[in-house]
């Protein structure tokens, strides 16, 4: 019996800019050692939309992923600009149903304006990869790090992005490999 690998498959959900999710799909795979796929994109569902938050509901999302997969081995990662929320937080940067082999990273408060200050591209994409590389990593059954230096760690503010590596720390890589 042959045994295949599982493909990650990248996703524009919105309005994306494009080359950021090529340069996320060019990278991510031997990251993983996986091959990638880039689909054509999706609207966001509006039933995702909460009118009273503005922000888009993260498991309406993704459930709409999950029914694009074309196999149960296939991990789907979605990229989109507006913010997304779970019920139980104000917002999210990203998320990931190991089950269904779903996430979504948002651009929405990754991006400097958000905060007031002046656009910075050279901060977006090394934020987004740090953050999908997270969330796939979840869909591979790592749980979060305590190591604040790897690309696993949990989080929870931009300084926590942009003082993380870009790499897996050994532990987590070995974790990921399956040699532990």
């Amino acid at each position: 019996m042959v045994f295949l690998k599982s493909k990650i498959v990248v996703v524009p959900v919105g309005e994306v800019d494009f080359s950021l999710v090529n340069r996320l799909a060019a990278e991510i795979g031997p990251v993983f050692n996986r091959s990638v796929d880039i689909l054509k994109g999706m609207k966001l569902p509006n039933e995702a939309h909460n009118v009273i938050r503005n922000q888009y509901f993260a498991h309406v999302v993704l459930a709409k992923l999950e029914r694009i997969k074309s196999n149960n081995r296939e991990k789907v990662i979605a990229v989109a600009e507006e913010d997304i929320y779970l019920p139980d937080e104000s917002y999210i940067l990203g998320y990931a149903d190991n089950l269904a082999g779903t996430a979504i990273v948002s651009l929405f408060r990754i991006r400097q304006e958000f905060y007031g200050l002046p656009e910075d591209d050279a901060k977006i994409y090394p934020r987004l990869y740090k953050e999908a590389i997270h969330q796939v990593a979840h869909l591979f059954n790592l749980t979060e790090c305590r190591n604040p230096k790897c690309v696993n760690y949990f989080s929870q503010m931009m300084l926590d992005i942009d003082t993380k590596s870009d790499k897996f720390c050994d532990i987590c890589r070995r974790r990921l490999t399956g040699v532990v």
